[in-house]
């Protein structure tokens, strides 16, 4: 299993994909914040000079308010990819106008449930849902309320940019505190994270893997908790088999995080990484950017490279 030479393989793919102006689309054709941001992400721990341009595009294409929208061209309103974004900006040290932006738009930014007339109306005409309103993280879009990806990488996003921003610190804290206890409100009976609820009309869902590994990585720092054991251990589960590159990247990268926690995850790391590195090998594998460059991440992942822990 040479992780070096794979490395190299992903980065030239990735690079081959690059449009001209520097953004990156899910495939072929639009330019998208997601899969730009995760590109720029791979590309920086590889050293690429492509990531500079990368970056050049997402500053290029930030709102007035400090925001991202998920594509180009869309209406000049942000959305959950701000968090990635920022993200990026700070990895790659550019702690600037642009990221102070970013944060202030972040802590700012509120889902339905943070205003009192929802957390009235889901205590009282919609009171069938299982979560507790009172607590809050973040949307997909504006307007809507808190799901659980969107809700973590503004966790990871906002702990990395705490020391450029200690005017609004407590700020940051309120609202990282809040989403915390969102994400750990929100949890599947059998463990792990759903999308979005784990109980829906009173019945439970299933966890997906990619959510529950994310969500894990913005709670590293509550790793004692009980609801992130549980999730931990029903990662190690369903990790074991997983037929998904990117859900499988995911998992690599929060199991890593999560080694000086719980012993016993060097083998599994070893597998888990050797199974990623021959499913990417296969036909037709890998034709997502995203799941390109969060497979690069994983490995780079393995390397010491540490993009998604924030701060613990």
């Amino acid at each position: 299993m040479d992780v070096m030479a794979t490395l190299e393989a992903l980065r030239l793919r990735l690079e081959a994909r690059q449009d001209p102006n520097g953004g990156w689309g899910f495939q072929e054709g639009q330019v998208a914040l997601e899969p730009t941001c995760l590109a720029v992400l791979a590309l920086l721990g590889a050293s690429s000079v492509r990531a500079d341009k990368g970056l050049r595009w997402i500053r290029n294409h930030q709102n007035r308010d400090g925001s991202w929208a998920a594509f180009l061209g869309d209406e000049f309103s942000g959305c959950w990819t701000t968090s990635l974004a920022l993200l990026a900006l700070l990895t790659a040290g550019q702690l600037k106008r642009e990221t102070r932006d970013a944060v202030i738009w972040l802590i700012s930014d509120l889902p339905r449930e943070a205003h009192w007339i929802w957390r009235w109306r889901f205590r009282t005409v919609d009171n069938r849902v299982s979560f507790n309103p009172a607590k809050f993280g973040w949307s997909w879009v504006a307007g809507t309320t808190s799901w659980v990806i969107p809700t973590a990488f503004a966790v990871i996003a906002l702990k990395r940019s705490r020391g450029g921003n200690l005017d609004v610190a407590a700020r940051i804290d309120h609202r990282i505190d809040r989403a915390t206890e969102m994400l750990l409100d929100r949890t599947c009976p059998e463990g792990g994270w759903n999308s979005g609820n784990g109980l829906v009309f009173g019945v439970p869902v299933a966890a997906h893997l990619d959510a529950t590994a994310i969500a894990l990585l913005a709670l590293r720092s509550h790793c004692r908790n009980t609801e992130v054991e549980g999730a931990l251990r029903w990662l190690v589960r369903a990790v074991r088999g997983c037929p998904s590159p990117y859900s499988l990247a995911w998992a690599i990268i929060t199991l890593k995080a999560y080694e000086n926690c719980e012993s016993g995850f060097e083998q599994l790391l070893h597998t888990a990484v050797g199974r990623l590195v021959s499913l990417i090998n296969g036909p037709g594998v890998l034709e997502d950017t995203s799941g390109l460059a969060t497979t690069m991440l994983a490995l780079q992942t393995i390397q010491g490279t540490r993009v998604f822990e924030g701060e613990v």
